[in-house]
């Protein structure tokens, strides 16, 4: 037969145990003196108060027929996460049709005492962490999901009513066949289930559990052809467990300290000091007390402090006054970090250099008055306590002023265009322009163009320095551009082919250059801001061997400059 109950129970089952970590934070509490080891405390007792619920054929997994049980456990701890445990649980099972309104019409009822004799293994999931921090002094209050199944021995008593004289819904040849069922009062049954640990102390240990029992049988409540034969009955116990570790102790040294709390077993010690040998008793072990014939305190690794300061007398230059520990014990009523045995002005904030009194400074630039030449007037150390001097006024002391000597506002320099350029480095003070160009305007993109295109531009009789008459308009588009820019200057320079006479090249190529500088002269270009020069076959741009090659070379080239 199918028990239909166990997948919904395993389901719950599964429910309790992952999510059991979600409310089992560990809480952090103070240390407990007591250490205690699973190796020696292996056995705990245990009162279990709960309930218990039928499940069979009268309810259909309903909440109506919980009844009160109570019982016992014993448990042994295996090992750290293992454990077997034995229950003696008594309850009660009941049900009634009359609690469903599926089955009201049917009728049925039926309750019977239960006893169950059983022996179950757990397993807890946090057992090795929870023995472990016990072992080590730690203990904490620690929730802990665990699971257990096993094998038991289940005693009922069922008394049933088939709802004898009144009309029921049931067939009465399958009410006959259950009657004549013989009673039994005996069966094996597998307890399984979960629950969660919640150590309240050391030697205390709170359980919340339920668990399942399939009897895999339907005759626990001595109805199954009349109901739901296909189905077994089952029944539940849950509840809380309140259980108690055993301790065991052993005592080796005999100085009243267990063991397992012992941290000098082989020595007579005392309690206060887990053990340990502590000549002054103040609880600090003599191995660890830095003061072994003086009663002290277990902050201060024994050592007595007079003025309840947290500073040891043996450090505290003031024993008997209540002070600071960064000022070794003493007070400091002012609060300036000066104590008031070392500080002359112990009532007037002050600085150490002082002594602890107060530096007077008139101007307030932080230069003590009698060292402070301009004491009425803000100043630095390295002009003692006076004004850092600024000979041009402009705002801008002389240490920091680029031009001492002239009032500006670029770093202490003139800047008269106004071009982010100081006049000192501007090479044309007088137009704006910019940093890359040392001050000057930037040419126009066009007017280089015209410059470049120039060159070919220009063209001379063969062999002559006369210009070509299409070479006027060219010659004055570069006057115009001259007359754009009167802060640059111009280069000119001529270029011939190799054609013939090497000497004879380059005075041509001179001659072809001086004629353009006398050619803007003669415009009003001021001479001095033109030079020409000829380099005649010296820099080639073409190929000599063809005729378009030598046509390149023939040339005079213009170039703007800043002087």
């Amino acid at each position: 037969m199918v028990n239909h109950n166990l997948p919904k129970f395993l389901l719950l089952i599964g429910l309790v145990v992952f999510s059991a970590p979600v409310f089992g934070q560990k809480q952090k509490t103070k240390k407990v003196e007591k250490k205690e080891s699973n190796s020696h405390q292996r056995w705990e007792l245990g009162y279990f108060l709960g309930a218990s619920q039928y499940q069979g054929d009268l309810n259909d997994f309903g909440t109506k027929e919980f009844n009160l049980a109570n019982g016992g456990i014993i448990r042994y701890h295996l090992t750290d996460n293992v454990a077997l445990r034995a229950n003696f649980l008594f309850g009660r099972l009941s049900g009634k049709d009359t609690n469903h309104e599926k089955f009201v019409s049917r009728g049925f009822s039926f309750k019977s005492p239960v006893r169950e004799f059983s022996a179950v293994a757990e397993f807890d999931l946090l057992g090795k962490k929870r023995f472990r921090d016990a072992d080590k002094g730690k203990f904490r209050k620690t929730f802990s999901p665990y699971l257990f199944a096993g094998a038991g021995f289940s005693n009922v008593n069922p008394s049933t009513n088939y709802n004898d004289g009144k009309i029921s819904s049931a067939d009465p040849n399958k009410i006959a066949q259950d009657r004549d069922v013989p009673i039994k009062k005996g069966f094996l049954s597998v307890p399984m289930g979960a629950g969660i640990k919640y150590d309240l102390s050391p030697q205390w240990t709170l359980n919340l559990e339920a668990g399942l029992r399939p009897v895999f049988n339907d005759y626990l409540d001595r109805i199954s052809k009349s109901a739901n034969p296909e189905k077994n009955d089952t029944y539940v116990f849950g509840g809380v467990t309140l259980a108690y570790r055993i301790p065991f102790v052993k005592d080796k040294d005999k100085d009243g300290v267990p063991d397992e709390m012992d941290i000098c077993p082989e020595v007579v010690g005392s309690v206060k000091a887990k053990g340990c040998p502590d000549k002054d008793n103040d609880g600090v072990a003599d191995r660890n007390d830095e003061c072994p014939d003086l009663a002290g305190l277990r902050s201060l690794n024994g050592c007595p402090d007079t003025d309840r300061d947290g500073v040891a007398d043996k450090d505290d230059e003031c024993p008997d006054l209540i002070g600071l520990k960064e000022l070794k014990g003493c007070p400091d009523a002012d609060e300036d970090g000066i104590s008031d045995k070392d500080d002359e002005c112990p009532s007037q904030k002050g600085v150490a250099d002082y002594n602890g009194c107060p530096v007077r400074d008139t101007d307030k630039d932080g230069i003590e008055d009698k060292l402070d030449k301009c004491p009425t007037e803000k100043g630095s150390k390295e002009d003692n306590g006076c004004p850092a001097a600024d000979s041009d006024k402009d705002g801008f002391t002389d240490k920091d002023d680029l031009c001492p000597t002239e009032a500006g506002k670029l770093k202490g320099c003139p800047d008269r265009d106004s071009d982010n350029v100081a006049d000192k480095d501007d090479k044309c003070p007088d137009v704006a322009g910019t940093e890359k160009n040392q001050g000057c305007a930037e040419i126009k993109e066009a007017d280089k163009k015209m410059l470049e295109t120039a060159i070919y531009g220009v063209q001379f009789e063969s062999g002559r320095a006369t210009f070509k008459p299409v070479s006027f308009d060219v010659l004055n588009s570069i006057v115009e551009v001259m007359n754009k820019y009167p802060e640059y200057n111009m280069r000119i320079t001529g270029h011939t082919d190799n054609q013939g006479n090497d000497a004879r090249n380059l005075a041509l190529s001179e001659s072809r250059a001086k004629a353009c500088y006398q050619y803007f002269a003669s415009k009003g270009i001021t001479a001095g801001k033109m030079t020409y020069v000829g380099l005649g076959e010296l820099r080639p741009v073409g190929d000599n061997s063809t005729t378009t090659g030598r046509a390149q070379n023939r040339r005079v080239e213009f170039e703007l400059f800043v002087k």
